[in-house]
């Protein structure tokens, strides 16, 4: 089995080293190194290029927006989109959470996540699909709705775009736009429910769920629910 060769960048170091102990414990994972600020977190990047990186974005001398940016620009492009990024940001801390969402990071953790959990999003993003916390997804979709998802600051100096999808998927969606229906039902995705809860909650049978959940992966060219999540906030379907 092939390793999933991982980097930590955290400067908690109880939880930088905790979940450095618990990845190697797991068959499959190797944690190839662990730094606790930006600066020595690109270096390690740029030495071991991981297939998944877990930044911290409130790291100490610079956030882990800048850190993924550089890491990015300073490979050729195709090097560095190997390595994929799980970005780890606190649910307390709404601005935070927005830049979190705005870096462009594949999935998007809270940082009291629990491990197995953890685990999940890490074997899901190796994979090229996205992950995203249900409590990142309503924060950035309660911004949306006040109109003020075009621009997130992290710092006084910095201001980050939260990116749209790319061209293809807009056609197609011009296209073949969602009904109503199906944005119902998106809005409920977004928001981390299950098949059966979305059914409880707009009166449908499952089957019908089923249906409609297939309609909006089919129309945003998603693979999975969480996938259909992200490019849903970044486009900002549900305004």
């Amino acid at each position: 089995m092939v390793d999933i060769r991982v980097a930590i960048i955290e400067d908690h170091s109880l939880t930088r080293i905790g979940m450095r102990s618990s990845l190697n414990e797991q068959e499959g994972i190797q944690v190839v190194g662990d730094e606790a600020t930006a600066s020595n977190g690109l270096k390690l990047l740029q030495s071991t290029k991981p297939d998944i990186a877990i930044v911290d974005i409130g790291l100490p001398d610079r956030d882990g927006i800048w850190l993924v940016q550089q890491f990015r620009e300073s490979l050729v492009s195709e090097t560095a989109a190997q390595t994929k990024v799980m970005m780890l940001t606190s649910f307390a801390k709404e601005q935070m959470v927005l830049a979190a969402f705005a870096a462009g990071a594949d999935s998007y953790c809270v940082k009291t996540i629990k491990f197995e959990l953890l685990l999940e999003a890490l074997h899901i993003t190796h994979e090229g699909q996205s992950w995203i916390d249900p409590a990142i997804a309503r924060i950035v979709l309660k911004h949306t709705r006040q109109g003020a998802a075009a621009m997130v600051k992290p710092s006084a100096t910095q201001t980050v775009t939260i990116s749209a999808i790319d061209p293809e998927q807009a056609s197609i969606l011009q296209a073949d736009p969602l009904t109503n229906r199906e944005l119902e039902v998106l809005e409920l995705i977004v928001q981390g429910y299950s098949n059966n809860e979305i059914a409880q909650k707009l009166y449908l049978s499952l089957g019908s769920v089923k249906v409609y959940v297939r309609g909006v992966l089919n129309k945003l060219c998603a693979s999975d629910r969480t996938q259909a999540a992200v490019l849903a906030l970044r486009a900002g379907l549900l305004n």
